[in-house]
């Protein structure tokens, strides 16, 4: 009878079938051994390689955070240090002000009192008026130096603008939610929230800038504030425009425009707002409608009329000096300027309710054209800037 033999495949002797095969599972199970136990090897390399890296990038991130608290504290510090030199200049210059005002007013008594003695009743009264020039002169130097060396941040000079404006904001439209946002807090200086029978019908924002130049970081910092804010309308109120540019501008499809005009703006805005929430418009139809009521603010029509009521404001301003020397007169002149106001006012009112009323077809006020669409204006600029 035959017997099934196999070779040994470590030492190639004969053996049984079934010897082989025990060699076999054998020879097996070692080398499952030896790769697990590679694995485990490979594993646990890896995972102490790991834990290295993890904590070298660990130390270098407190590192790094350790040096730049380091550097803000320094900042900080030398900001602090800068403060406390320059109020104690402004203390010690406005003593030695007062000093000299205090020895100039007593050099002026003893000369009066000279003139006195010597019966000279026509040089006194001289003297005194030269003493008031002087004394106004002196106090106008005072305020000067005083306002040099406050040496102020631009955040502080614009805190009186913009609490300012806030105020006359909320007198004006008191009907409104409107919210000044903390210093050191991200956004615009102000949140404007139009309401119509406890209903709001969206936000403007707007921000004060106080400053002596013009940046396009100012527009892109408020677009930003826009966006965050979901608000439909932005508004810069500044002193200072774009070269070629007063008054009132579109920078990026935020309005530009000077201090005294903010109020006006945002009565247009808002009367806007509320007919198109009334009117149940779409969000299309609302871009379309302020597109075409920003074409109508920056429009050389609109621009002289609100520069005429801007002038009928000066002369009103210029009447009430006059009010004491003629008192009837000017409050007969002044309710005259106040209709022309009013009238001028109305005008622009009109046209702005034509822009809100009229069907995309319609044929708009004269004296403006259309305005290109946000995205195109807001290309155009990056161009300009670049």
């Amino acid at each position: 009878m035959a017997v099934n033999t196999e070779r040994c495949p470590l030492c190639g002797t004969e053996l049984s079938a079934v010897k082989f095969r025990e060699i076999q599972v054998t020879l097996r199970q070692q080398e499952e051994e030896k790769a697990a136990h590679l694995r485990r090897r490979i594993e646990l390399e890896c995972r102490l390689d790991f834990d290295k890296q993890k904590e070298t990038l660990e130390k270098r991130v407190r590192q790094e955070s350790e040096a730049r608290v380091k550097q803000v504290s320094s900042e900080r510090d030398q900001v602090a240090k800068k403060l406390a030199q320059a109020e104690a200049s402004v203390a010690a210059i406005r003593k030695q002000v007062e000093d000299d005002a205090e020895k100039l007013r007593l050099k002026e008594l003893a000369q009066q009192r000279r003139v006195l003695e010597s019966d000279k009743i026509s040089a006194l009264q001289k003297q005194r008026a030269e003493y008031a020039r002087k004394d106004e002169s002196l106090q106008k130097k005072v305020q000067e130096l005083e306002r040099k060396l406050q040496n102020k941040t631009a955040n502080e000079l614009g805190d009186g603008a913009e609490i300012d404006l806030f105020e006359a904001l909320r007198d004006q439209f008191s009907m409104d939610r409107i919210v000044r946002v903390p210093k050191g807090h991200p956004g615009a200086d102000i949140v404007h929230e139009v309401l119509y029978k406890g209903s709001s019908c969206g936000r403007i924002v707007i921000d004060s800038k106080n400053r002596q130049d013009w940046h396009y970081s100012y527009v892109a910092k408020l677009r930003r504030d826009q966006a965050e804010a979901k608000a439909e309308h932005a508004i810069l109120a500044s002193a200072f425009f774009p070269k070629g540019k007063r008054e009132m501008c579109i920078e990026s499809d935020v309005i530009v425009v000077a201090p005294g005009r903010v109020v006006y703006i945002v009565q247009i805005l808002r009367n806007a707002m509320i007919t198109m929430h009334v009117k149940g418009l779409s969000m299309k139809e609302r871009a379309t409608k302020m597109s075409r009521l920003y074409d109508l603010i920056t429009s050389d029509s609109y621009s002289r009329r609100f520069s005429e009521a801007s002038k009928l404001a000066d002369d009103v301003l210029e009447l009430d000096v006059q009010e004491k020397r003629d008192h009837d007169n000017v409050w007969k002149k002044r309710g005259i300027l106040a209709k022309r106001i009013q009238a001028v006012l109305r005008e622009v009112e009109t046209d702005v309710s034509a822009v809100i009323e009229a069907t995309d077809s319609a044929e708009m006020p004269p004296g403006f054209s259309l305005r290109s669409s946000p995205s195109s204006t807001i290309t155009s600029r990056a161009r300009e800037i670049v």
